[in-house]
């Protein structure tokens, strides 16, 4: 298949049933002037030279194209390059033989769709696997930059004794924290839980305000809240407020019911260095959007400090 990329993509494409259907009986048309141009079907065997397009049909376009051309081979072999037509409704013999066509054909069709299925399994594995390599790129190098940043904001809030005692339960934090960004089904839980792990490895003395209502957000926005959450803290510890002494990071939520009842969560820096947007669209942006769990996601780079809205349907209060 990767030897020829025309029949990879046509079977791994979104290919119309009137596309398919046309491409059907041009084949099925092509073989027939063939073989009626080179013996009118007085050799014999006027179907076998459909059986092998029968299953290409459905291999590129799906079982329906190849049902297309069993039907429609059916059809003109018997009528056309037959001596007598087969009528399966007088002699027994003849039924037979249409229930052998049209059985070997619903056969071969079922082969064509199989591998149909597997191929384009097959790219859909390889498209994910090359998004979980980039995801897993980025994440090793935010890890190693968060490190790098704990230790530099650890050093800057406490005395030599505390160092390590301090690093150390914040490495530990992240750990925690890392541990249920990679938790397929997180439970339905408290908001407030959620941001404290989310935020664990980069808090420290102050440096993070919480308000907002206690309440529970369904299972579908958790990880991607998490997610978004622990992207906006590594940017703040690498680039933001959080690389300051006095940089402060706010997080608030409230209920809103107009346009529709959601829950609006503010994320705000203060007193860190001027933002200069880099013009840099990397994996960490593509979270900072719209997506299944998170209604809504708004952020922005003014030069007081990052900024990201969030909306959140489907909450419940405690």
């Amino acid at each position: 298949m990767h030897r020829i990329p025309i029949i990879r993509r046509t079977i791994v494409g979104d290919t119309s049933l009137l596309h398919g259907f046309a491409w059907t009986a041009v084949m099925v048309a092509i073989l027939t002037l063939a073989r009626w141009l080179l013996d009118r079907g007085h050799m014999g065997m006027p179907f076998a030279p459909y059986f092998p397009f029968i299953l290409i049909a459905a291999l590129l376009f799906g079982w329906r194209s190849g049902a297309l051309a069993a039907v429609l081979s059916g059809v003109i072999a018997n009528r056309l390059l037959r001596p007598e037509p087969v009528l399966f409704y007088v002699r027994w013999e003849d039924a037979v033989m249409v229930a052998f066509f049209f059985g070997s054909s619903a056969l071969l069709i079922y082969i064509g769709e199989l591998l149909r299925r597997l191929v384009r399994e097959l790219d859909e594995a390889k498209a994910r696997e090359q998004v979980f390599n980039a995801e897993l790129l980025h994440r090793a190098k935010n890890t190693l930059a968060i490190v790098g940043a704990l230790a530099s904001l650890t050093r800057r809030r406490t005395s030599p004794e505390e160092f390590f005692p301090a690093f150390a339960g914040r490495i530990e934090a992240l750990n925690r924290a890392t541990d249920l960004l990679v938790r397929e089904d997180p439970e339905r839980g408290s908001l407030a839980k959620l941001i404290e792990h989310a935020i664990a490895p980069f808090r420290s003395e102050g440096n993070f305000r919480l308000e907002g209502p206690d309440c529970e957000i369904p299972q579908i926005s958790c990880m991607p809240l998490m997610l978004v959450l622990h992207e906006l803290s590594t940017n703040a510890v690498k680039h933001g407020a959080l690389t300051a002494p006095d940089g402060v990071v706010a997080i608030a939520w409230e209920f809103r019911s107009e346009p529709m009842p959601v829950l609006a969560l503010r994320w705000r820096e203060h007193g860190g260095p001027p933002v200069t947007p880099s013009g840099h669209s990397g994996m960490g942006s593509t979270l900072m959007r719209a997506q299944k769990g998170l209604c809504g996601v708004e952020f922005r780079l003014p030069p007081a400090g990052a900024e990201c809205d969030i909306e959140i349907a489907d909450v419940r209060a405690l």
